[in-house]
């Protein structure tokens, strides 16, 4: 099956409590290969029905064109409020998510949601909609973005539709802005089948008195990436903290590079251990670049004690560049954007947003409760 739950491995833990966090895990693996969870419906956000009126709300992109040779990013931001008032729902009062489904056309390369903060070149004041088209604009510029919480993420022609545990809720204040960002690829190592891309997105909600735990999410970024002609199978590793005095459970993971990543991996980590932990404590694999799985609870539910994390690492194989880039728009790039001089380029593949140039290893994590300390590396 093409989408979400591709063909990857992905790992789970069998550590289901139910009042307490403070049994261990079972160090079994899970296959969670297939959910069973049906895509609704498949492939067409135009027929994605919303949610009744006071169960939640819809927000959508427009159908766009992605013409032959471009890799088109847009952002679009809504505020809470408006999108609550549009569903039913009290305008004045947080918006408890509990369920999130979307769909996205095919060609989609990965379609974020984040929660705004720092206000830098994005800001949903002065325009609720910008477009960037092969690198250029601030929808392709991460710093724009590098302090806003994740919500909810998909790749390819990924659908979701993902009901977290009982009593766990991502809470949302009224004069919030979420951001959508759709990347969308119609290129040389991915297509956009029809030339169209499109997004939709629907949250459903709880009430105040069924929220339990808050959800909190971890997006974490490893950019010293470099993927050369003179090294080409590099494996890159990151790490993140959750600092807290509870153990935390974690509820959904998945990874994200370009072409030239062959496996992505996931561990729980101690928080203090150097090196890769064993292979025991993995809970996440993906070896499909184009269209990485999603682990999700309830077959993903592992718990890191106080003080621990997680620990990620990527694999590439480096290739030749596509002819109409070359290793010349390569090296450009890496002097550019890093400032490498000319006598140590070596075609690297560097971390950025263009696919058919750069690469990444970006780290999806969700869990709860929500912590405020948190630390990648």
């Amino acid at each position: 099956m093409k989408g979400l739950l591709a063909t990857a491995t992905v790992l789970g833990f069998s550590c289901v409590m139910a009042t307490s966090f403070a049994a261990g895990c079972s160090s079994t693996p899970v296959d969670t290969t297939d959910s069973g969870v049906a895509p609704t419906p498949a492939q067409d956000p135009s027929k994605l029905p919303a949610p009744a009126k006071g169960q939640g709300f819809q927000f959508k992109t427009e159908a766009f064109a992605v013409a032959p040779g471009i890799e088109q990013q847009d952002c679009y931001f809504y505020r809470v409020r408006d999108l609550a008032r549009a569903g039913g729902l009290p305008e004045n009062e947080p918006v408890n998510l509990h369920r999130v489904q979307m769909v996205q056309r095919d060609g989609s390369h990965h379609m974020n949601l984040f929660r705004v903060k720092s206000l830098l070149g994005l800001d949903p004041n002065k325009a609720t909609l910008v477009r960037g088209q092969n690198g250029l604009g601030e929808c392709f510029k991460s710093p724009n973005w590098a302090d806003w919480p994740l919500v909810a993420n998909t790749q390819q022609d990924g659908q979701v539709d993902w009901t977290f545990p009982e009593g766990v809720a991502n809470v949302f204040q009224p004069d919030e802005w979420i951001m959508l960002q759709t990347h969308f690829v119609n290129a040389t190592s991915q297509k956009s089948p029809d030339g169209t891309g499109e997004v939709a997105v629907n949250f459903y909600t709880v009430p105040k008195a069924e929220v339990k735990y808050e959800m909190g999410t971890v997006f974490a970024t490893k950019q010293s990436i470099r993927v050369c002609a003179g090294n080409k199978t590099p494996t890159y590793e990151g790490s993140c903290q959750i600092k807290g005095k509870e153990p935390v459970k974690i509820i959904g993971a998945n990874g994200h590079f370009h072409s030239r990543g062959k496996r992505f991996d996931m561990y729980s980590w101690d928080g203090k251990s150097i090196g890769t932990p064993a292979d025991s404590a993995r809970f996440y694999r993906s070896e499909s670049w184009d269209d990485p799985p999603m682990a999700r609870s309830p077959e993903l539910e592992v718990v890191v004690q106080p003080g621990g994390g997680v620990y990620y690492t990527c694999s590439y194989q480096w290739q030749p560049p596509d002819p109409k880039i070359g290793c010349e728009g390569v090296n450009k790039y890496d002097e550019t954007k890093f400032k490498t001089p000319a006598d140590k380029q070596d075609c690297c593949y560097t971390f950025g947003p263009v696919v058919e140039q750069n690469e990444h290893c970006n780290a999806f994590l969700y869990y709860y409760p929500k912590q405020d300390d948190i630390n990648c590396f």
